[in-house]
C-alpha cells in the first residue's frame, strides 16, 4: 500500500489517499482494526515512525475538496491537528487533487488552507476558538495557573520564565489527565516571551503521549493566549517550536479568523509490505 511521509516543523505524518477506500479492504483482509493498523504505522523503530497518520477521503460536502480521518499514534482520532492539516494540504496538491484555494472536512468543521510557495509553505484557517477560560490546578501539590483553549482541540497553556527548565513529560502528563480536563483530557503548552511579538513553546501532546517537536493547534492556542494576556502586544505572533522551526499566527482581533502557517517538507514516499502486518 502506497504512503507519504510529510513533516511541518518536526510534527511528521503517514498519509494515504484512501478515496478508493483501499485502507479498509486491506484492513479487512489481514483482519485488522484501524487502531492496531495505525499504532503499528506509528511506532518508531519497527514501523515508519510518525506523530499521527492522515487518511484523505472523498468530501461529503461536494462543495469542499476532501475529507479527513486523523490519528493520533496511538491509534486515536482527533478532530483537528494543525501541522497535520498543512501536511495533509500539500500531500493533496502534489497528488492533484486540490489546487492553490482548498477547503477540507475534519470533525472540528470545514478548515480553509492556501497553497504558497508551490506547497513548501501551507497556511491553514482553523476553525473559530471556543471555551478560552482562567484555569488554577492542584497538580501533585503544586498551584498551576494557566489558560485553557480550544482550537480545534483542547489545550491549556502555562506561562514560564524558561522553557528550557520545565520538566515537560512529567509535569504536561500529570496536567493532560487532570481530573478537571476529564474525559478527554488536554494538550499541554509551555510558553516563554522572546520579544513583543514571539514566544518559545514546549508542548506535551494529547495521543502522543509525549513532548513533540511541535503542534499546530497548540502554538495556535499559545499565541491567542499570550496576545489576549499581553504576553505580545502585536500579530502576527511568531511561535518558535521544539524543532527550532518558527510558525506564524494571525488572526482578527475577535479571534473569528485565526490563521496557522509555516513550512512543509515532503520527506518521502513508500509502500507498506503485508509481511509487516503478519508478523
Amino acid at each position: 500500500m502506497r504512503f507519504s511521509k510529510l513533516q511541518g516543523s518536526g510534527n511528521d505524518f503517514v498519509i494515504i489517499d484512501n478515496r478508493d477506500k483501499k485502507v479498509e479492504e486491506f484492513l479487512k483482509d489481514l483482519n485488522l482494526d484501524i487502531k492496531d493498523f495505525v499504532k503499528r504505522v506509528c511506532a518508531f523503530h519497527t514501523g515508519v515512525g510518525a506523530d499521527g497518520l492522515i487518511l484523505i477521503e472523498n468530501p461529503k460536502d461536494k462543495n469542499n475538496d476532501f475529507s479527513w480521518r486523523f490519528f493520533n499514534a496511538d491509534g486515536s482520532e482527533a478532530e483537528m491537528c494543525g501541522n497535520g492539516s498543512r501536511c495533509a494540504v500539500r500531500f493533496a496538491f502534489e497528488e492533484g487533487i486540490v489546487g492553490e484555494y482548498v477547503r477540507f472536512e475534519t470533525l472540528a468543521g470545514v478548515i480553509q488552507a492556501f497553497v504558497l510557495e508551490k506547497g513548501r509553505r501551507i497556511k491553514v484557517q482553523l476553525t473559530q476558538p471556543k471555551d478560552y477560560r482562567e484555569v488554577v490546578l492542584d497538580v501533585d501539590g503544586q498551584r498551576i495557573e494557566g489558560s485553557f483553549i480550544n482550537t480545534g482541540v483542547p489545550h491549556f497553556v502555562v506561562l514560564v520564565d524558561d522553557v528550557e527548565k520545565i520538566d515537560v513529560i512529567k509535569l504536561g502528563r500529570l496536567i493532560r489527565f487532570h481530573p478537571s480536563f476529564q474525559p478527554k483530557g488536554t494538550n499541554v503548552n509551555f510558553i516563554q516571551p522572546i520579544s513583543f511579538n514571539s514566544i518559545k513553546i514546549r508542548t506535551y501532546e494529547r495521543g502522543v503521549e509525549t513532548e513533540t517537536l511541535a503542534c499546530g493547534t497548540g502554538a495556535t492556542a499559545s499565541a491567542l493566549v499570550a496576545y489576549k494576556k499581553g504576553i505580545v502586544s502585536t500579530k502576527p505572533v511568531e511561535v518558535k517550536t521544539r524543532s527550532g522551526e518558527t510558525l506564524n499566527i494571525d488572526f482578527d482581533e475577535h479571534l473569528t479568523q485565526v490563521f496557522l502557517e509555516g513550512s512543509v517538507v515532503r520527506v518521502f514516499d513508500g509502500f507498506l509490505r503485508r509481511e509487516f502486518f503478519e508478523c
